[in-house]
């Protein structure tokens, strides 16, 4: 049986746990910080994730239309290279300034 509980009834529950039984509070207590640590690291690993797939995405796209921009002889501009590529103005800047068209 799970029962699901506010966190104002936990902190409840936990008080009269600390009174009759130190060495039980002091183990939920533990399991619970656990708890509540391990979703927010695997939350901010899922998000550091996530960035990090939309940044080579968007890497791939500018030096694909760098590509095709210098195979139509066209100047390469970060305007050219966002209409090419259909990412935004500021992330071409983003990844043009740091040199993604020499491939660094």
């Amino acid at each position: 049986m799970r029962l699901t509980l506010t966190d104002d009834e936990v902190m409840e529950l936990m008080k009269s746990i600390a009174k009759s039984n130190y060495p039980l509070y002091s183990k939920i207590q533990k399991q619970y910080n656990d708890d509540i640590n391990r979703d927010i690291t695997k939350k901010q690993s899922s998000i550091q994730e996530a960035t990090k797939s939309r940044e080579r995405t968007a890497k791939a796209k500018i030096l694909n239309a760098i590509n095709i921009l210098r195979l139509q002889g066209k100047e390469i501009t970060p305007y050219a290279i966002t209409k090419e590529s259909g990412c935004s103005y500021n992330t071409v800047k983003k990844y043009y300034s740091k040199g993604v068209s020499d491939g660094r």
